[in-house]
C-alpha cells in the first residue's frame, strides 16, 4: 500500500520516481516501474527525465581509495543494477550490457547484482538470449548465461529452453574458455540436462589419446601467448574438469585491515608471485571419485554425503595426498613425476600408515597431481576479484555461489549445483573445505612480491596444514577468499574437510 501511494505521489516528480526505482526491492520495483515507464500519471517528458537520471546513476564513480567494505560502494552497486534493469525494460540497453563485462583485477559487485536482478526485476529473457547471440565479449557471455539460469519456467518456458539446448551443448563441448564452459554447464544443469552432461564427460574421460592431444595443444598455446592470460580446460581420465590457470602471475594475497570478518594476525596483505601455469580441479573430489581409489572408505559421518556426486569429506591431508598419487598413476604419469613419496607394503601396495611420507624434490615442477598451494587456491578462488569474495564484498549473494549453513546445514550437496566463479571453479567457498599443500606459516610482513615456492620436503605429524574455503557447517557471512581455516595436523579428520587436486603444467 505504501509503495502504491509513493508511486502515485512520485509520478509527477521524476527525481523521486527514479530514486524509488533504484532503491526498490523486487516487489516495490514491480509497482514503481510501470509508473515510470508507461504510467498515465507520468508525461513523456517526465519519463525521459527518469531515464536520464537512471543513466546518470550508472555513470557515477566513487573515489578509488574508498575501502571495498565501505557501505557507499554496496549501495551504489545496487542502485546501478536497478537502474540498468529499468533502462533495459525501457528499451535503452546501451549502458546495460557493458556492466556485465569483467576486466580483472576489479570490483565485480555491480555485475553480480545485475546478473541476479535481471530476472527478479522483470527483464525479458528474450532480450538476454538475443544479446547472447550478438555479444562478442566472453566475460559478458558468461554473465548472460548465469543470468538466464535465474529465470523461472514461467518467465522462460520449456519450449524456449529446448530451442536453445543445441547451442548450449555446442558451447559446452567446443568453447575453450573455462568460465564460459562452466557457466554453460551450470545452466544446462539448471535446465535438467544432467544425463547429457554425464554422458559427454564419461566419453571425454575414456579418450586418452584425444586428451593428450588437447593438453599438448594447451601447452603450445600457453608457450605462444605468454603475455596473455588465456584460461583453458580439459577433462582428465577420472572425468574431472581441470581448469588451466596461466602463469606467471602476481596478485594481492590476504585481506586489508578494513575487511569485515578479517583475522588480523593471520591475513597480512602482501603481493604473491606464482611463477608457473597450473591446473586446478573445477570441483572438489566427489564421493564416487574417491571411492574408486579407496572402495572401503567410510566413517561415522558418511551420511553427510548422500549422493555420489556430493564432495567427499572426512579425508585427512595424508589421504588427499595419496589420492593425488593414485590419479597420477591412473593418468599414466611416470612415477618419478609423482609429487609424494609414500611407503609401500610388501608387494608394492600403498600403506595407509603414511610412515615417513615425504614430498619429492622440486615437486612444484613435477607433472604429477598434488594439492594446491595456498597461493594457488586463493588466486583461483578470487578469480580476479579484489573484493572479499569472488562476486563482491558482502555475503548477500553467497548462497548463490555456495552451499553452507544458510542453505544446507546438515549435509553437502552435489558439486556444480551453485554458480561457478568467473574462471569456471565451483564450490570454492562452501560444501567442503579444501586441504592445501604446504605447512601453515605466518604471512610475511613485507609487501612483496613473494615467490610461491616449495615447502620443506619432510612431512611431520606435528606440522599443521591449512584448509581453505567454507563448508556446509559455516555461516555464509564467515566465508571469505582470504580466510585461513585451521591450521590442523595432516592426520586431522572432520566431515567438512575435503580437497581438490592440482598439477603443474609449465614450471617456472
Amino acid at each position: 500500500m505504501t509503495t502504491n501511494l509513493l508511486a502515485d505521489y512520485a509520478a509527477a516528480d521524476p527525481q523521486v520516481l527514479a530514486d524509488l526505482l533504484m532503491d526498490a526491492d523486487e516487489k516495490q520495483f514491480a509497482v514503481i516501474f510501470p509508473v515510470a515507464a508507461t504510467g498515465s500519471l507520468a508525461s513523456p517528458q517526465a519519463r525521459s527525465i527518469v531515464a536520464t537520471l537512471l543513466s546518470g546513476e550508472i555513470d557515477k564513480k566513487l573515489p578509488a581509495d574508498l575501502p571495498f567494505s565501505d557501505d557507499k560502494r554496496e549501495k551504489l552497486a545496487k542502485r546501478q543494477a536497478n537502474a540498468a534493469v529499468a533502462l533495459l525494460r525501457m528499451g535503452q540497453p546501451e549502458k546495460v550490457w557493458p556492466l556485465l563485462k569483467r576486466t580483472p583485477p576489479d570490483d565485480p559487485r555491480i555485475r553480480s547484482y545485475l546478473i541476479h536482478r535481471l530476472s527478479s526485476l522483470g527483464a525479458d529473457a528474450g532480450a538476454i538470449i538475443k544479446r547472447l547471440d550478438e555479444e562478442p565479449d566472453t566475460t559478458i557471455r558468461r554473465a548472460l548465461l548465469l543470468s538466464l539460469g535465474e529465470f523461472s519456467e514461467e518467465q522462460l518456458p520449456a519450449d524456449a529452453r529446448s530451442s536453445r539446448l543445441q547451442q548450449l551443448q555446442a558451447i559446452y563441448q567446443n568453447d575453450a574458455d573455462p568460465g564460459l564452459h562452466a557457466a554453460t554447464e551450470w545452466l544446462l544443469r539448471r535446465w535438467q540436462q544432467e544425463d547429457w552432461l554425464k554422458r559427454v564427460n564419461e566419453t571425454w574421460a575414456k579418450r586418452k589419446e584425444e586428451r593428450d592431444k588437447r593438453l599438448a595443444s594447451i601447452k603450445q598455446l600457453l608457450a605462444r601467448e605468454k603475455e596473455k592470460t588465456l584460461g583453458q580446460w580439459y577433462v582428465n581420465g577420472q572425468g574431472q574438469t581441470m581448469v588451466v590457470i596461466p602463469g606467471p602471475v602476481e596478485f594481492v594475497m590476504g585481506s586489508p585491515l578494513t575487511e569485515k570478518g578479517r583475522r588480523r594476525i593471520d591475513e597480512f596483505q602482501h603481493r604473491k608471485r606464482i611463477g608457473r601455469t597450473f591446473a586446478l580441479a573445477a570441483a572438489p573430489v566427489t564421493k564416487e571419485e574417491f571411492l574408486r581409489f579407496q572402495p572401503s572408505f567410510s566413517h561415522s559421518e558418511f551420511l553427510r554425503y548422500p549422493f555420489p556426486t556430493c564432495p567427499i569429506g572426512g579425508v585427512t591431508w595424508y589421504q588427499a595426498a595419496a589420492y593425488c598419487n593414485w590419479v597420477s598413476q591412473q593418468e599414466g604419469i611416470p612415477e618419478e613425476q609423482w609429487c609424494y613419496e609414500i611407503p609401500k607394503e610388501p608387494g608394492g601396495i600403498m600403506t595407509w600408515r603414511f610412515t615417513n611420507m615425504r614430498m619429492k624434490p622440486n615437486y612444484l615442477s613435477l607433472a604429477g597431481y598434488r594439492l594446491p598451494t595456498e597461493a594457488e587456491w586463493e588466486y583461483a578462488c578470487r578469480a580476479g576479484a579484489l573484493t572479499s569474495r569472488c562476486y563482491g564484498e558482502t555475503s548477500e549473494l553467497q548462497t548463490k555461489y555456495a552451499w553452507n549453513w544458510d542453505n544446507t546445514p546438515e549435509q553437502t550437496q552435489p558439486v556444480g549445483t551453485k554458480k561457478p566463479n568467473d574462471w569456471g571453479l565451483y564450490d570454492m567457498q562452501g560444501n567442503v573445505a579444501s586441504w592445501c599443500q604446504e605447512r601453515h606459516k605466518p604471512y610475511p610482513v613485507k609487501p612483496g612480491p613473494i615467490d610461491d615456492v616449495e615447502d620443506i620436503l619432510t612431512i611431520k605429524s606435528t606440522d599443521k596444514r591449512v584448509l581453505r574455503g567454507g563448508s556446509f557447517l559455516y555461516a555464509a557471512g564467515t566465508v571469505r577468499s582470504a580466510d585461513r581455516i585451521g591450521p590442523q595436523p595432516p592426520s586431522y579428520w572432520s566431515p567438512t574437510a575435503g580437497f581438490r587436486p592440482a598439477k603443474t603444467l609449465t614450471p617456472q
